[in-house]
Formats: C-alpha cells, sequence, structure tokens
C-alpha cells in the first residue's frame, strides 16, 4: 500500500473509532488522498461543500450541535486560509474543531511554486495544537494512530478547541481506498470538578447573601437542571443569556430590559456569581462595570473578564459546580427573589402590551413570533448582530425543549448560515436560523448547500437593506447621511428571495405575523423566509419598547 494510502486510511479510521461522524469536504487535487479515505470509510458521514469558508463554518455548526469533534479538509493554499474565520470562533466559542490541510511537499515551498503558501503555523494560536504530518513514509504511516488520538484529544479536552495538521503529499496520489480495520483506541473526556473545599469556600460565599447569579455563553448538558435546582432552593435570581436561559421560578427573563429600565440599580446585589462568556445584552455588562460588589467568576479555562474586577475566579465545569453546590447554599433573605420576578413579570406585561400596538412587521415582534412558533426539539441559530440581541430581549419565557446556538465567540456576521446547516446536519434536526440581510449575502454559498442536502433549515431573514445595528450607534446621528449609508449600513437593494431562488432554494415574503408563525411551525423542508422591515422605524420600535418597560418599572 502507498505510505500516503496507508497513513491517511489509518488516520481516518482511528478517527472514526474514537467517534467522527461527520467531515466536511472541499474539492481539490492535493488533498486527495484524504478526501478518498474519508469517503471509504462507511462510519462517517462526508458532506461536500464547495467553498471552504462555508465548510469550515458547516463544521462549526456540527460540532456546535453534537459536541463532538468535526473534522474539515482541505487543498493547499487559499483554500486552507478560508478556514481561518471558522477556526477563531470555533477558537472563541470553545468548539472542538479538526482542521486537516493538504500541503506541497516541504521542497517546493518558498519557491513560488504554484498553489503553495506558508501554512506552517497558518492559524497561529487559534488552535490547540499545530502539527505537521511530514511527507508520508513508512514511519509516518506507524504513528497514524496516535496522531489522530493526540489531535482528538486536544480538540475534544475542555475547554474545547481547534486543532490543525498539515499534510504534505508528493505527487503521484494513490486512488485507491478502503476503510481500515476497527482498532480499540479510546478517549475518555473528563470534565474540570472543584475540589470539596472549593465548592465549601464557595458556598459559604453565597449562602445567606442578595446573590445574583448571571450566565452567557453555551454550556453542557446538566448545567439548566442543576442551576435550576440550587437557585429555587437558595432563592437567586438568574439572568442568563437567551443561549442558556431555562424555565424556573428563579429565571429572570428581561434582564436586558430591566437593565435599560434603570431597574438593576435599585435592585443592587451584595454579590455577583458570573458563570461562562460575557452576556450578550450590553446594558447587563454596562450595569455590572457600575458595580461596587463582590464579583465571583465560574468557569472551566480561559479568562473571560473584560471588564477586569473578578474577586475570585472558581474554575471548574460549571455544569458540575452547581450540581455540586445543591444542598450546600443556605437561602437569600425572604424576598430577594421575589422582588426581581415581580419587576420581571411587570416588565414583560409592559413590553407585550406595548408590542401588541406596533404594526408587523418590525423585528422584535419577528424574533418573538420566531421563538414561540419554532418546533419543538429544534434548533434555533441566531446571528450575531442584531437577531441574537433581539431574540435575547424580546423572546419572552425561556423553552426548555429548545436549543439556541449563535456564533458569539468572536460575534462575527460571516458563516451563520453555513453553521446552521452544519448543526442541520448534526443530527437532522429541524433548525430555524433568525439573521439580517447583510449576514445572509455574506454567506450566501451556504444556500446552494442547504438546497443541494435539503436540510431540514428555516430560514427567517429580516432584511432592512443594510447593517441596521448601525442605525443604533451615537454616529448615526453625527455623521451625514450620505457617508453613514456608505460606511456602516451599506444598503443593497437586493431581495433575498431571489438570491435563493437562483440557488434552488424554495422562498417567499412574510407580511404577516400569522404567516410566519405558521411558515416557521411547519416541518417540510429548506425554505427562506424574508421579511422587510425599516431602519428608521426599528430603532424607533426598540425605543417606544424600552419607554414602555421604563415607564411600568422604571420607579
Amino acid at each position: 500500500m502507498d505510505p500516503a494510502e496507508q497513513l491517511t486510511t489509518r488516520f481516518v479510521g482511528t478517527l472514526a473509532d474514537l467517534g467522527l461522524q461527520h467531515v466536511a469536504l472541499s474539492p481539490g487535487s492535493r488533498n486527495t488522498p484524504l478526501s478518498l479515505a474519508f469517503l471509504a470509510e462507511p462510519r462517517i458521514n462526508a458532506h461536500t461543500v464547495l467553498d471552504e469558508r462555508s465548510g469550515g463554518f458547516f463544521a462549526l455548526g456540527i460540532a456546535k450541535a453534537s459536541g463532538l469533534p468535526t473534522a474539515v479538509v482541505s487543498t493547499s493554499g487559499t483554500a486552507a486560509a478560508n478556514y481561518h474565520p471558522a477556526v477563531i470562533e470555533a477558537a472563541a466559542s470553545r468548539v472542538p474543531l479538526l482542521v486537516l490541510t493538504a500541503d506541497r511537499p516541504p521542497e517546493i515551498r518558498g519557491t513560488g511554486a504554484n498553489q503553495t503558501i506558508d501554512q506552517t503555523k497558518l492559524y497561529g494560536d487559534a488552535v490547540r495544537l499545530f502539527h505537521d504530518v511530514g511527507v508520508p513514509d513508512a514511519e509516518i504511516a506507524s504513528r497514524a494512530e496516535v496522531m489522530a488520538l493526540r489531535a482528538w484529544t486536544a480538540a475534544a479536552d475542555l475547554p474545547a478547541a481547534p486543532v490543525h495538521l498539515n499534510f504534505p503529499f508528493r505527487e503521484p496520489f494513490s486512488t485507491s481506498a478502503a476503510p481500515a480495520a476497527h482498532s480499540d483506541v479510546r478517549h475518555v473526556p473528563g470534565y474540570r470538578s472543584l475540589p470539596p473545599e472549593a465548592i465549601a469556600d464557595l458556598a459559604a460565599r453565597l449562602s445567606g447573601r442578595r446573590v445574583l447569579v448571571i450566565a452567557g455563553g453555551h454550556h453542557r448538558p446538566g448545567f439548566a437542571a442543576a442551576t435550576a435546582m440550587l437557585a429555587g432552593e437558595a432563592g437567586l435570581p438568574v439572568v442568563a443569556d437567551i443561549q442558556c436561559r431555562f424555565p424556573s421560578p428563579a429565571t429572570i427573563n428581561h434582564g436586558d430590559l430591566l437593565a435599560t429600565a434603570g431597574v438593576l440599580e435599585r435592585l443592587e446585589p451584595e454579590i455577583i456569581l458570573r458563570i461562562g462568556a460575557v452576556p450578550t445584552s450590553k446594558a447587563i455588562w454596562t450595569w455590572l462595570g457600575s458595580l461596587g460588589v463582590e464579583h465571583l467568576y465560574l468557569d472551566d479555562g480561559d479568562w473571560r473578564d473584560p471588564l477586569g474586577d473578578v474577586d475570585a475566579a472558581f474554575r471548574g465545569d460549571p455544569a458540575a459546580a452547581m450540581a455540586d453546590l445543591v444542598g450546600l447554599v443556605t437561602a437569600a433573605p425572604d424576598d430577594w427573589l421575589d422582588l426581581w420576578r415581580e419587576v420581571d413579570g411587570a416588565a414583560g406585561v409592559a413590553f407585550q402590551d406595548a408590542l401588541a400596538q406596533e404594526a408587523f412587521p418590525n423585528e422584535p415582534a419577528v424574533a418573538g413570533a420566531l421563538w414561540q412558533a419554532a418546533p419543538s426539539g429544534s434548533i434555533v441559530y441566531a446571528g450575531s448582530s442584531m437577531p441574537i440581541r433581539d431574540l435575547d430581549s424580546f423572546a419572552g419565557p425561556p423553552r426548555g425543549e429548545i436549543s439556541v446556538l449563535a456564533n458569539r465567540g468572536a460575534s462575527g456576521i460571516d458563516g451563520v448560515l453555513s453553521s446552521a446547516a452544519g448543526a442541520a446536519a448534526s443530527e437532522g434536526q429541524r433548525v430555524v436560523t433568525l439573521i439580517g440581510d447583510v449576514a445572509a449575502l455574506h454567506d450566501a454559498n451556504a444556500l446552494e448547500l442547504i438546497a443541494r442536502l435539503a436540510l431540514p433549515v428555516t430560514i427567517v431573514v429580516v432584511n432592512n437593506h443594510g447593517g441596521g445595528i448601525f442605525s443604533f450607534l451615537p454616529q448615526a446621528a453625527t455623521v451625514d447621511k450620505a457617508r453613514f449609508e456608505a460606511a456602516f449600513t451599506t444598503p443593497h437593494g437586493r431581495s433575498l428571495v431571489q438570491v435563493a431562488a437562483g440557488f434552488g432554494l424554495p422562498a417567499r415574503s412574510i407580511d404577516s405575523e400569522g404567516e410566519l408563525r405558521s411558515a416557521v411551525a411547519a416541518d417540510d423542508g429548506p425554505l427562506l423566509l424574508e421579511v422587510i422591515t425599516d431602519r428608521a422605524e426599528n430603532v424607533a420600535v426598540h425605543e417606544r419598547l424600552r419607554d414602555a418597560v421604563r415607564a411600568a418599572v422604571g420607579t
């Protein structure tokens, strides 16, 4: 057997033994040995993605939805460079990604050879592990199994991370491939638990005090149940991002609205327990920066504290830590949670009453209708700009049977549709995507992928003909309109219905809330729904809704 074929066959077979289920392949010649090895392995679903940038985010979406490492394979040159945005997002949002790039052999690097760039440490510090495999020979091929195990372990160990393996291949390429024999190689994951003395210390700090729990990001299974149990028995209000918000009497559903209404200044806690990523709500984050109270930080790795005001850091898996605290934290003062629930309920009523007075379509109503109509068991994938903010502020009560995913690690608008496609391909779940028009155009290649693979993705595009979020910035009032449009909102005048049709994806415009709800609730294949809104009116609607909440709970 050719050494390259032997290496890639055994490497791919070992990844399958370890549990790899999906790979995104992009076409190319130099990656022939890798691509054919993956296509020959029946235990791995190989998805062909025409564009490497889309392929990287497609694999990212699979890994986000499944929690398992997912692989991407490219040829050499700029093809590999196109994975970089997805690698950055994977690093920032702790997603296990196996980036496998084919390369030219070392003797022609730096010589001006065709389609040859320096791929050594191409992604810099964004990957946990970089390994240049070397031109395959018998000795390198003999290390295939441990090489795969090392890569898998580096990606899957908590907190998860992307890894990069670079495979230089010489021509000619063998075009024969067969599945590898099964092996007994194993990776046993572990979770970072706090030691008993740290749990006792944390419990003592929280006991009997006015604690506010603030949770951001996406957490592993078990976090919601453990946090709900602890918060319920200790009377601790929980302000959580839409990505990790859960149904519970202790859950505060309108944290962002309460923050913008000035309520948080009157319900000042004695201690903050912040868990995981930075909250989506800028109002909550600004309020946190104004506090002078004790700030505890619970996370399982890295350092996510841009405010720089953490008093004590507890480094452990949040799901495990919250479960360990159950039964150890004595209750807060009797009225602490009741006060939060009272103002949260009042804010919800005021918001809903005000929203009922607004004409459809408006962007908060679109977010709320999508949230309420999404099928049970589905994934809601939110764009990083206004969509995730509108869901976080206006979705309403959490739905425990729905998962929420977003590329909020680096918060780019690129790759959202591709990531949603990957989430749908992961386990075949229905995915409902809320995205803006600019982000949709940015990732339009994914429409071809969704249509070709007939993925169960419903895309709701809020089209305000430009970057609507910029209309909320101070620049909107200080820069003249012509330059503001050119530099910030960048109007395009395109209909996403027409764009989707060009890729063979069913699409239609939506004019009523009832029509939107019905279309989102349906479970009948890939579909794009376009809702046309106005940028200036959107700012006014947001302000009227927040004014209504201020009037109801601001005193």
